[in-house]
């Protein structure tokens, strides 16, 4: 029997870690399966093409809320076209829905319930077989009874072909979960890191959460279990092994015990790698110890993704969320002022008793750490998650996947709408990593002086929208003369110099116009820089290794740019002690040269001084 396992990933950088589970245990009960990815943005019949010609007797699909319908679709065309292949339906997306996807739709004739790999495995095994996988009932696989299945009459408006009676449905309808995961082989193998080699390498080393939210899936079980930890280790030296680039966890809660997790920490912390950890922590949860590693890592080693969601008791109470804000500050801040770990904050909008302005509260807050990253997500109705069953707070909602709220009982639609335009300004600008120095000094300025840096990005979103920019394709060039023009009108000096310079070190100081402040280098200018460049000597005091060779590589990784004083002050070029000795002199801006590559600190160029006239 072949037996084939697909997904449509998001994007094509994404890759399915739960089929690869599936295909090693299967390997251990003496049955092979074969992998095919694709992606939601491939066309159907192409996708379609590529199904049947791997001429498969049970094809699997993993199912999420940014494929579901998707998926559906592609497997009614396989059915259609393949009326013996047998469908199988499994994912979060499906497993408290069972009953009501074989209802609605026929064509499906199995959906796996949880965990998979071991219902999965006897529901194939029954197949091979010839036999029922759901007479006598395997936990988690819930199907049709193949000797009960009624045709209906095909006509014009009805196509479905199968009856839906709920009597032709049996099996179980509990979640699978795995007691041992030692059972589960490594899921991944040679092959995989070719076919995976620029694509994100997804790991767990637990599953479960003890938390109990309920926008989420995770905690409708009450079990955590964990993976071996000295098999841990070996497999995250395999990947090390492998040059992977990034690891990423995804455990729901990276950090629920610490006899699980701190070794892992403490062993990542030390492995001689260049691989990148990406981990989902629980900032209530964390102590000194878990601060101490994440400071002292180095730089680039781990990464963390926090969800605060909000900051609202009243919020944190209805979804069942524990947090507690002090701590969280207390360990999250010298994680992110240590600058070794990345850390990536988020927020939820659409969830109970937060209003649009209690919303801000939740973002100033979250804003006030001054995270690198801070991502504003909106609620998202799960099927079979808490809020999802509740009929308190008046949702209107998307019914469609992924079930994304458009108003709740304290926060209209237009609103709702107004931060989705919100979030694409913040997502474009604030948490680029080409505006880190502009957006870096505006956050620090705002907490400083105390002003609402949601009110702030409120009124940019206000400007970017006054001028349609929401109904354009933009590029770079457009969306960083947006910004330069902002802060002009806003009379905003610093901003839009350090703009200047984020531009010229993020584009390599290929984009470049009056637009942006950043006219093209004139050979006039480049004369005036030219005994400076010779003088190899004297370059030498700003730049160690430098050799004169030509003119073009000069040009390529340097750049000449006039700021003001402030400006070389935040960009390190001087220091405030010689800004005031600039002032003395009636000087008040300095030409700096800039090194596109980011080796080194901009510096001033000795003889280009420029004096008020």
């Amino acid at each position: 029997m072949n037996i084939l396992l697909s997904t449509l990933n998001s994007k094509f950088i994404h890759s399915s870690l739960a089929l690869r589970y599936l295909r090693a245990f299967g390997r251990t009960q003496g049955q092979a399966y074969d992998i095919v990815e694709y992606t939601i943005n491939m066309p159907v019949l192409d996708i379609i093409s590529d199904l049947t010609e791997h001429d498969a007797d049970v094809v699997g699909f993993a199912c999420y809320i940014w494929n579901i319908d998707m998926t559906l679709h592609v497997a009614s065309l396989l059915k259609s076209v393949r009326p013996a292949v047998k469908i199988v339906l499994g994912g979060p997306e499906v497993t408290y829905t069972a009953r009501r996807i074989l209802e609605q739709h026929p064509y499906i004739d199995y959906i796996v319930q949880g965990e998979g790999e071991e219902a999965f495995a006897k529901l194939t095994a029954k197949l091979q077989a010839g036999e029922s996988p759901v007479e006598p009932p395997i936990t988690g696989i819930l199907g049709r009874a193949e000797n009960e299945m009624v045709l209906k009459s095909t006509t014009t408006e009805d196509k479905t072909g199968l009856s839906s009676h709920s009597n032709l449905i049996k099996g179980s309808e509990e979640v699978a979960e795995v007691a041992d995961l030692g059972t589960i082989p490594f899921p991944y193998d040679e092959s995989d890191m070719v076919d995976l080699e620029h694509k994100i390498i997804y790991y767990e080393s637990s599953r479960g959460c003890p938390f109990h939210c309920q926008y989420c899936l995770s905690g409708n079980a009450n079990t955590v279990r964990f993976f071996p930890q000295e098999r841990t280790f070996k497999e995250l030296q395999w990947f090390i092994d492998h040059k992977v680039k990034q690891v990423k966890f995804v455990d729901r809660t990276f950090n629920c015990a610490k006899h699980h997790h701190l070794p892992l920490m403490q062993w990542i912390h030390d492995a001689d790698t260049a691989t990148n950890f990406h981990l989902e922590m629980e900032p209530v949860l964390m102590g000194q110890e878990e601060v101490d590693l994440l400071v002292t890592a180095p730089k680039g080693r781990m990464q963390i993704e926090v969800g605060v969601q909000s900051t609202n008791p009243e919020t944190l109470k209805a979804i069942r969320r524990y947090n507690n804000w002090n701590h969280i500050c207390e360990v999250i801040r010298p994680v992110i002022e240590g600058g070794r770990t990345h850390v990536h904050m988020d927020l939820i909008v659409g969830l109970p008793h937060e209003h649009y302005e209690r919303f801000g509260e939740s973002f100033n807050d979250v804003f006030s750490l001054t995270p690198h990253a801070l991502q504003i997500g909106f609620l998202k109705l799960l099927q079979g998650s808490g809020l999802e069953r509740s009929s308190d707070y008046d949702y209107v909602y998307d019914p469609k996947a992924p079930y994304e709220v458009l108003a709740t009982h304290v926060m209209p639609y237009d609103e709702i709408r107004f931060l989705k335009h919100f979030e694409d300004v913040f997502e474009r600008f604030y948490n680029s990593e080409r505006l880190r120095t502009v957006f870096g000094y505006l956050g620090r300025r705002l907490i400083a002086n105390g002003e609402s840096a949601f009110h702030y990005f409120e009124n940019l979103t206000k400007a970017w929208l006054a001028q349609n920019l929401h109904q354009r394709k933009l590029n770079d060039r457009d969306q960083m003369a947006f910004l330069h023009d902002y802060f002009t009108k806003q009379n905003d000096v610093i901003s839009k110099e350090l703009l200047e310079y984020d531009c010229l070190v993020s584009f390599g100081g290929k984009v470049r116009g009056d637009e942006l402040g950043l006219p093209k280098q004139t050979k006039e200018l480049l004369q005036a820089g030219e005994t400076f460049w010779r003088d190899e000597e004297l370059v030498r005091r700003f730049i160690p290794t430098y050799r004169f060779v030509e003119w073009r590589r000069i040009r390529q990784d340097y750049c000449e740019h006039t700021v003001t004083l402030a400006t070389a002050v935040i960009l390190g070029a001087i220091s405030k002690t010689e800004q005031e000795t600039y002032k003395t002199k009636g000087i008040d801006r300095v030409t700096l040269i800039i090194d596109v590559k980011q080796r080194q600190t901009p510096f001033v160029r000795p003889e280009a001084v420029l004096v008020n006239e």
